[in-house]
C-alpha cells in the first residue's frame, strides 16, 4: 500500500482545490517527496492536511483552538471558504495490507456551522471505521508515520503513558490491542447479560415451581375425575338398570292384574245379567225387590267411592313416597290374611243357603259384620303400609277428603251389610220361591267381592309402580345434577352393565373421591397455558445462561491469546528497534551508545489491614479489569553521544536531542515500516554534516516506506523523486508547484498541479 493522491481544498491556507500526486513504488525505492517552501507559505498545512484526514481530534496538534481553525479564513483579497474538505486516496495493489479495497479513499469534510462528515470510498461511514482500516493498514492520525512539526523533540519528553502508546503503535500490536479491547468490551457485555439472564431466572424459578405443583395437583385432579367418572357410571348406570328392570317388572304385574280384573268384571257383567233376566221372570214381592234395588246401588255409590279412595290414596302413596320409606306387609303375611277371609266368607254363603229362621240370620249378620271388618282392616294396612314420613310431606286438604271418603266407604259397606240383612230376611219368607234368585245373587256378591279383591291388588301394584317413578325421577334428577352432560350416555349404556347387586364400597368411594377433589380446589385452566409460557421462557433463558457462559469462556480464552501475541510480537519488536536505534544512532552520533530499557510498573499495595480482613471474610470476584489488566511498563531511553556519560535526556543539547529522536523514529521504521511517512522539519535543528546523515537514512529507509519530507535540507531534496514548492499569494491562499526530479536532469522546469 502506498499513497497516491492528497486532494485539498479550503483546509487552513488552501482556500482553492490543490492536488498533489505522489509517485509510486519503483524497483528499488518506495519514493521520496519532497515539499519545500519559504516560512508562513503553509507547507506545514500539507502535514496537518494529511493527519487531520486520518481523523485527528486534537486541534492542538492541528496548530488550531476549535474546529473551524482548520477551514480557511479568508483575507482581504479572498473571502473564508465555508467547508474545508481533504482526500487521500491510497493504493492496495496486491492486498499487501489486510484490506478488502484496492483503492481505498478517504475524505473527511467540515463546515462552518459544525457538521462533519466522514466517507470511505464516498460512502459516509463513522471515525470508528475509519480508524479500524487504518489500524489494519498499520497507520493511524497517531501514529509515528506522521511525525509533525515540533514533536520531534517533544518525543523525548512523552509521559511515561504516551510513550506506551507510541512504542505500541511501534511494534504493531496495536491491532491486536484493539481486538483485545473489542472482546473484553464484548466480554463485559456477555458477563451484564449473563448477570441478567441469571437475575431472571432467580425471578422466574419460584414461579415456575409454583406453577409445576399447580400442574401436577390439575393432573392428580384429572386422574381422579376420570376414576370417579368410571364409578359414577357404573354406580349410576347400575341404579338406572335395577330401578328400570324393576319398573317393567311391575308393569308386568300390573298388566297381568288388569287383564285378570277385565276378565273377572265381564264374568260379574254376565251374572247381574242373569240376575236381572231371573227377576223379570220371577215375580218378587215389593219389599225384597226394594232391597234388591238398594243392594244394588249401594254396590254402584261403592264402587265409586272406592275409585275415590283409590285416587287419594295413589296421590298421598307418591307424596310420600317421595318423602318417605315405606315398609309394606310381607307378601306371606297378605296371602294368609286373605286365605282367612275368603274361607270366612265361603262359610257365610253356605250358612245364607242354609238358613231356616230369625235366630240363626241373626248369628250370621254378626259373622259378616266381623268378616267386613277384617276385610277393611286388612285394606287399610295394604293402602297405608307403615312408613315413616317427613311433617307435612303430604297435603291435609288430601288428607281430609280421604278421611272423608273413607267414612263414607264405611257407612255404605254397613248399608251394604244391612240391605243383606234385609235381604236375608226377605229371602227367608220367599226362600221356598226365590231359590234360585237368592243363589244367582250370592254367586254375584261372590263374584263382587273378587273382583273387589282384584282391584285391591291391582291398585297396590298402582302404587308399587307410583313409588318406583318417582324414585327414577328423583334418580334423574341426580343423575344430572352429578353427572351433567354425561347422564344422557349413562343411561343409554346402563342395559349393557353386568347384573347383580351393586358393590356396598362403590358408593363410600365415590364419596371419598369427591372429598379428595373439593381438598385440591378448582384450579384455573389458564395455569396450564402459563405454565408452558413460564416453561419455556425458563428453558429459552437457561439456554441462553449457557450460551453466555461459553461465549465467556471463549472470549476469556480469546483474550489470553490475544495477550500472548501482544507480548510475544512485541517483545521481538521491541528488541529489534532497540538494536536499530543502537546502529542509527551510532550512525549519527558517528559513535556513542543508546539504548531502550524496559520496565515492568508494579501497583502498589494499597490495602488496608481492615481491607484485608473483610477479603478474607469474603472473597470478592475479580472484575474483567482486574482478570485482563495490562501490564504497565516505563520505557526509559538512555544517549551517550561519543565521550560522553550522560544520565538524563535533558542534558543533552537541543541538536542532540534532535538527533536522538530521529535515531529512534528511523529505528521504529526500519523496524515496522508503515506504508507511508510525513516528516515536517525534523531536520531543522541539524547541522550540515548531520543534515547528510539525515538525507543517506531517509534514503535508505524509502526502501521500505514511501516518505513525504516537509524540510529546508538541500541534501534531502538531492533524494527527493518529486519537489513541491509551496507559495503564498497576495490573496493569503497557498499554491502548489511540482517539479519531477528526473525532468530537471533531463532540463524540464517546474509545473503547476492541477
Amino acid at each position: 500500500m502506498y499513497l497516491e493522491q492528497l486532494h485539498i481544498q479550503g483546509f487552513k491556507s488552501f482556500a482553492q482545490a490543490s492536488r498533489l500526486d505522489f509517485l509510486g513504488p519503483e524497483q528499488k525505492t518506495k519514493g521520496i517527496t519532497t515539499i519545500v517552501g519559504p516560512n508562513g507559505s503553509g507547507k506545514s498545512n500539507v502535514a496537518d492536511a494529511i493527519r487531520w484526514v486520518l481523523g485527528e481530534q486534537s486541534m492542538k496538534l492541528l496548530r488550531g483552538k476549535k474546529s473551524e481553525d482548520v477551514i480557511f479564513a479568508g483575507s482581504d483579497k479572498k473571502a473564508r471558504s465555508g467547508f474545508a474538505e481533504v482526500t487521500m486516496r491510497l493504493l492496495n495493489e496486491g492486498r499487501s495490507a489486510e484490506l478488502d479495497y484496492p483503492e481505498v479513499e478517504i475524505t473527511r469534510r467540515l463546515y462552518r456551522d459544525g457538521e462533519s462528515e466522514y466517507l470511505l470510498n464516498k460512502n459516509k461511514v463513522r471515525l470508528q471505521d475509519i480508524q479500524l482500516i487504518l489500524a489494519k493498514a498499520n497507520f493511524g492520525e497517531r501514529h509515528y508515520a506522521v511525525i509533525g512539526q515540533g514533536m520531534i523533540d517533544s518525543l523525548l519528553a512523552l509521559s511515561a503513558e504516551e510513550r506506551r502508546d507510541f512504542f505500541d503503535e511501534a511494534s504493531g500490536v496495536k491491532p491486536l490491542q484493539i481486538k483485545k479491547q473489542q472482546s473484553i468490551q464484548k466480554l463485559a457485555l456477555a458477563e451484564e447479560n449473563l448477570t441478567q439472564t441469571t437475575t431472571l431466572l432467580a425471578e422466574i424459578e419460584p414461579r415456575l415451581r409454583s406453577l409445576a405443583r399447580q400442574v401436577k395437583r390439575l393432573e392428580e385432579r384429572g386422574s381422579l375425575e376420570e376414576e370417579l367418572h368410571g364409578l359414577q357410571h357404573v354406580w349410576y348406570g347400575g341404579q338406572w338398570r335395577a330401578l328400570t328392570a324393576s319398573l317393567d317388572e311391575v308393569r308386568g304385574r300390573l298388566a297381568k292384574q288388569e287383564a285378570q280384573l277385565t276378565a273377572k268384571a265381564g264374568e260379574a257383567e254376565t251374572l247381574r245379567r242373569g240376575f236381572q233376566d231371573m227377576e223379570k221372570e220371577e215375580t218378587a214381592t215389593g219389599a225384597a225387590l226394594k232391597v234388591q234395588q238398594e243392594l244394588s246401588a249401594l254396590f254402584s255409590e261403592q264402587s265409586t267411592l272406592r275409585d275415590k279412595q283409590l285416587k287419594f290414596d295413589t296421590a298421598i302413596a307418591r307424596a310420600r313416597a317421595e318423602a318417605t320409606v315405606t315398609t309394606p306387609l310381607p307378601l306371606s303375611k297378605i296371602i294368609s290374611e286373605l286365605q282367612g277371609i275368603v274361607d270366612g266368607q265361603a262359610k257365610l254363603v253356605e250358612k245364607i243357603q242354609k238358613v231356616k229362621d230369625l235366630d240363626a240370620l241373626a248369628a250370621i249378620q254378626k259373622e259378616l259384620a266381623a268378616t267386613s271388618e277384617r276385610t277393611r282392616e286388612l285394606l287399610d294396612k295394604l293402602e297405608r303400609p307403615p312408613k315413616s314420613e317427613k311433617p307435612d310431606a303430604v297435603d291435609p286438604k288430601t288428607l281430609a277428603d280421604l278421611a272423608i271418603v273413607q267414612k263414607e266407604v264405611a257407612e255404605v259397606a254397613a248399608r251394604i251389610a244391612a240391605a243383606q240383612k234385609k235381604l236375608v230376611s226377605a229371602g227367608a219368607e220367599e226362600s221356598s220361591k226365590k231359590g234360585a234368585v237368592f243363589a244367582k245373587q250370592r254367586e254375584l256378591a261372590a263374584k263382587q267381592q273378587e273382583l273387589h279383591q282384584l282391584e285391591s291388588a291391582a291398585n297396590q301394584i298402582r302404587v308399587d309402580l307410583a313409588r318406583l317413578e318417582t324414585r327414577r325421577e328423583a334418580l334423574e334428577q341426580e343423575m344430572t345434577v352429578e353427572l351433567k352432560e354425561r347422564a344422557e350416555r349413562v343411561r343409554a349404556e346402563a342395559a349393557a352393565l353386568p347384573e347383580g347387586p351393586l358393590d356396598g364400597e362403590l358408593g363410600a368411594r365415590i364419596q371419598k373421591l369427591k372429598y379428595s377433589l373439593e381438598l385440591i380446589g378448582g384450579i384455573d385452566p389458564e395455569v396450564v397455558k402459563e405454565y408452558q409460557e413460564t416453561n419455556d421462557r425458563f428453558t429459552f433463558l437457561s439456554t441462553q445462561s449457557e450460551d453466555l457462559r461459553l461465549s465467556i469462556e471463549n472470549l476469556e480464552k480469546a483474550i489470553i491469546e490475544l495477550e500472548g501475541l501482544v507480548e510475544e510480537r512485541f517483545v521481538t519488536a521491541f528488541d529489534a528497534i532497540n538494536a536499530n536505534f543502537d546502529r542509527y544512532f551510532k550512525i549519527l552520533f558517528n559513535g556513542g551508545q543508546a539504548k531502550l530499557t524496559k520496565t515492568v510498573q508494579k501497583e502498589e499495595d494499597a490495602e488496608t489491614e481492615s481491607d484485608v480482613l473483610e477479603e478474607e471474610i469474603e472473597e470478592k470476584p475479580k472484575t474483567i479489569a482486574e482478570k485482563f489488566r495490562e501490564q504497565k511498563y516505563v520505557i526509559d531511553i538512555s544517549a551517550n553521544p561519543p565521550g560522553k556519560k550522560v544520565k538524563n535526556l535533558t542534558m543533552l543539547s537541543g541538536g542532540e536531542r534532535a538527533l536522538t529522536a530521529i535515531a529512534l523514529i528511523c529505528a521504529i521504521i526500519s523496524t515496522n515500516p508503515p506504508p507511508f511517512v510525513v516528516l515536517d522539519e525534523v531536520d531543522a535543528a541539524l547541522d550540515e554534516s548531520n543534515s547528510v546523515r539525515f538525507a543517506t537514512i531517509v534514503d535508505e529507509l524509502s526502501h521500505r516506506s514511501q516518505f513525504v519530507v516537509i524540510t529546508h535540507n538541500r541534501y534531502t531534496m538531492e533524494k527527493s523523486s518529486v519537489l513541491y514548492g509551496v507559495s503564498m499569494g497576495e490573496d493569503g491562499a497557498s499554491r502548489l508547484l511540482s517539479v519531477k526530479m528526473e525532468d530537471v536532469l533531463k532540463g524540464h522546469g517546474a509545473k503547476q498541479p492541477v
